[in-house]
């Protein structure tokens, strides 16, 4: 019979231990069975690198349903803003609303250039400044002082028309002033036939120093006139 080698075996009278079989006999030395391995006769635990695993797939997963609610919020925002740009800009604003024209005044021609109003045409000759003029007995004394406007007027009708210093205007400051007239005046009302003319003056009591701009000829009460600069 084959003699076992001398090695470690378990203990014949206690098994949960080892004893030292010399290759005759057994020894008095004694020693505990080495720990098993890890994992060697135990369950199966998960391991730590499978969770984060699973962990990190789920952060993944919730970061991409983030950003794609986010793309899609702002792709709302984006047809939102293009709605709206396309609403303001069916409406119009207050800015391209059509504005009313603004009022224009009567045109003013040139100083000395003829004007025509109904049937007559008329000429500034030249222009005065003074206190007095004359009057039916006496002179005439001036509020202000009286601005005298020279002129020459033609009737261009085919009927005789009656002119009338009275009707013509004197523009200051776009204020309108009337003429001042008297029986011993040439123009105060004077009877022209077609293709004849007359010179004469009109005077107009104004304020010291002030400036005409233009004067506003007639051809009677209800005409629509026309102006000259002076």
């Amino acid at each position: 019979m084959t003699q076992p080698t001398a090695g470690w075996y378990p203990d014949p009278s206690n098994p949960s231990r080892q004893r030292y079989f010399d290759g005759t006999a057994w020894t008095e030395s004694y020693a505990p069975f080495p720990a098993p391995p890890p994992g060697v006769g135990q369950p199966v635990k998960p391991s730590r690198q499978k969770k984060s695993d699973k962990k990190w797939i789920l952060g993944a997963g919730a970061v991409v349903v983030v950003l794609i609610a986010i793309a899609s919020g702002g792709n709302d925002g984006d047809k939102k803003t293009v709605a709206e740009s396309n609403t303001a800009a069916s409406v119009p604003s207050r800015a391209s609303a059509p504005t009313k024209p603004k009022h224009v005044g009567p045109a003013v021609a040139p100083a000395g250039s003829p004007v025509r109003d109904g049937k007559f045409e008329f000429q500034v000759l030249g222009v005065d400044r003074s206190a007095t003029k004359e009057g039916v007995f006496s002179l005439q004394q001036a509020k202000g002082e009286f601005f005298v406007v020279k002129l020459r007027v033609t009737n261009i009708g085919d009927k005789s028309q009656s002119f009338s210093a009275s009707n013509q205007k004197l523009i200051i400051d776009g204020k309108k002033f009337d003429a001042t007239t008297s029986l011993s005046d040439n123009t105060w009302m004077e009877d022209i036939n077609p293709g004849l003319g007359m010179d004469g003056s009109v005077s107009f009591d104004i304020p010291p120093g002030a400036v005409p701009e233009a004067i506003e000829f007639h051809d009677s009460m209800f005409s629509g006139g026309a102006r000259v600069a002076l």
